[in-house]
């Protein structure tokens, strides 16, 4: 019978798992509590999570959301690093703290439904960072649209060019039948 804490980890590690665009699994063996600390807050500061939790339960949650290719990497103790946005930048936060400590390794991990062989942390590293690839977008759209507004403003300026010639004979016709009441009254 599970316990109420191993259901909360399993719906934890699920929720987590279905938010995930990269998880890295590692083998955290010789860290201690504090290295471990530390790992965790910059990771944190890029975006991403580190988790250590029993192989059973992340079993679990990798089946309830699809990521079953993770099961031949649960073995031994485990540290799940997991990122939800940019993963490049993630990425570069794990690989140096891995040629800083020579502690931790790496057995693989899934990017986005793909699964990531043990040294294809580096090539995440060479991922563009996700400002650039909005930007990147924005850029792509930008341009087309400047000319596509440039496309719809010169028959509009034409038209209102009209408009106001218009709008001045009108009104110079008005100003004279005026000044022709005017001088009739007086």
């Amino acid at each position: 019978m599970p316990t109420e804490r191993k259901i909360a980890t399993v719906a934890d590690l699920t929720e987590r798992l279905s938010r995930m665009q990269l998880t890295v699994v590692a083998d955290y063996r010789g860290l201690t509590v504090a290295e471990i600390t530390d790992m965790r807050q910059k990771l944190r500061e890029s975006g991403a999570d580190l988790i250590v939790a029993k192989n059973t339960l992340i079993r679990i949650a990798a089946r309830e959301t699809g990521h079953d290719s993770l099961m031949p990497l649960l073995e031994g103790p485990t540290a799940l690093t997991i990122a939800y946005d940019d993963v490049a930048k993630v990425a570069k936060t794990l690989q140096d703290y891995l040629r800083s400590s020579q502690k931790i390794t790496i057995r693989g991990g899934i990017l986005g439904n793909s699964l990531l062989p043990a040294d294809g942390l580096e090539q995440v590293t060479k991922l563009p960072s996700r400002e650039q690839v909005l930007a990147q977008i924005v850029g792509g759209i930008q341009s087309p649209l400047t000319g596509v507004v440039s496309v719809i403003n010169a028959p509009l300026t034409g038209v209102v060019g009209i408009l106001n010639a218009v709008v001045a004979d009108v009104m110079n016709v008005v100003q004279a039948r005026i000044d022709q009441l005017q001088s009739a009254h007086t």
